[in-house]
């Protein structure tokens, strides 16, 4: 089955460089445009089902999407969530250095072993994104040819990690640009694969 990873559309804290995680912020009069790009460009995929993380950044971009491919089905899953910064979240990376400026170094050299302040560790999150392999919403449904799953940059690169076996130290080295799609095959036995047919890591749009 073909599972699409798409990143949200951008927000104001995205522009600014600041760290969301768990801030509900919403899609922004740009973000909106992204997401209607994205939606185009998945017009006329075999796409049965759209999942989305809860925050409102991401049910934003789901809506879009899910509408441009005739009103397909729409599903939150809390397991598709940002990772929890904690107290990082609001801040821009030179504010967390000038306050935590050994957390970040961490963050930047051993991302596998980092706990966020007053947030979760990436093990955390990576645990959070194999249940939702293991058991997603559409399992059982044989009809499901394709699903979009709209997330955020922390779950992708998981996704990405666990899809071509590579090690969590590696997490930093994933891009994930606002209003991309990654393309993966996934099926109840092997779980999640690369889609080879098309180059990683940013295939769409």
């Amino acid at each position: 089955m073909r599972l699409l990873f798409v990143r949200h559309a951008p927000t104001a804290w995205n522009l600014d460089g600041r760290y969301q995680g768990r801030t509900d912020t919403p899609v922004g009069e740009a973000g909106a445009g992204e997401a209607r790009r994205i939606a185009e460009a998945l017009r006329g995929s075999d796409v049965d089902l759209v999942v989305t993380s809860p925050l409102r950044r991401a049910i934003d971009t789901a809506e879009v999407i899910a509408a441009a491919l005739g009103g397909v089905r729409s599903v939150v899953d809390d397991r598709l969530v940002e990772i929890a910064f904690g107290d990082w979240e609001g801040l821009t990376q030179d504010e967390i250095r000038a306050r935590w400026p050994a957390a970040l170094r961490a963050w930047k050299r051993a991302p596998q072993s980092t706990r966020f302040p007053g947030g979760e560790s990436l093990r955390d999150a990576e645990e959070r994104v194999r249940d939702f392999l293991r058991t997603p919403p559409w399992r059982g449904e044989e009809l499901v040819r394709g699903v979009v799953a709209v997330s955020h940059a922390g779950p992708i690169r998981l996704a990405r990690l666990l899809a071509e076996r590579r090690p969590l130290a590696q997490f930093r080295e994933v891009p994930v640009a606002t209003g991309t799609a990654q393309e993966f095959r996934w099926n109840a036995t092997e779980g999640l694969a690369p889609h080879h047919s098309s180059p990683p890591p940013q295939d769409m749009p």
